[in-house]
């Protein structure tokens, strides 16, 4: 998730910095609010959390500073309205599916499967009504552009 966020930040804005921090945590959201803080610090105008429980500490690390935060997972608008939007990961979507091959008598064990925008495996939450129409419309486009597979060569690992 870091890696196509990085990609789809510098699309969007060549001379963007992301800046890219671990708090070596998934549970305790004190670890990573330290790392949003931090960012914040260094002009951070948007946190991006991928952390799981720990990652709320990212959105309360964000309301604190008056920046954005962005929610990964679920839906995580009911944060607050610094919450821009979230990315879900669409598990329901792979469950579906499952099932459907699974009647159809059609599971193939012993591969992956993945599950992206292509195939409404990822999808975008609810947008705080701070953030600006404009910006609304230009990743709605991007993530449209994903769905028809015209976006190539997306990192999958940090560098």
């Amino acid at each position: 998730a870091l890696a196509a966020f990085r990609f789809g930040a510098k699309r969007a804005h060549r001379g963007l910095r992301v800046r890219i921090g671990y708090s070596g945590d998934f549970t305790v959201p004190a670890h990573c609010e330290q790392q949003a803080f931090a960012q914040i610090a260094e002009g951070s105008v948007v946190e991006f959390q991928v952390a799981g429980t720990c990652g709320v500490g990212v959105l309360s690390a964000a309301r604190a500073q008056g920046v954005f935060g962005i929610g990964f997972g679920s839906d995580q608008a009911s944060y607050g309205p610094h919450v821009m939007t979230s990315v879900l990961e669409r598990a329901d979507v792979a469950v579906e599916s499952a099932v459907r091959s699974a009647r159809a008598g059609h599971v193939a064990g012993g591969r992956n499967v993945l599950f992206d925008a292509r195939n409404d495996g990822i999808a975008l939450g609810r947008w705080s009504p701070r953030v600006p129409r404009a910006i609304r419309r230009a990743v709605s486009h991007q993530l449209g552009l994903l769905k028809a597979g015209r976006i190539k060569s997306i990192p999958t690992t940090v560098q």
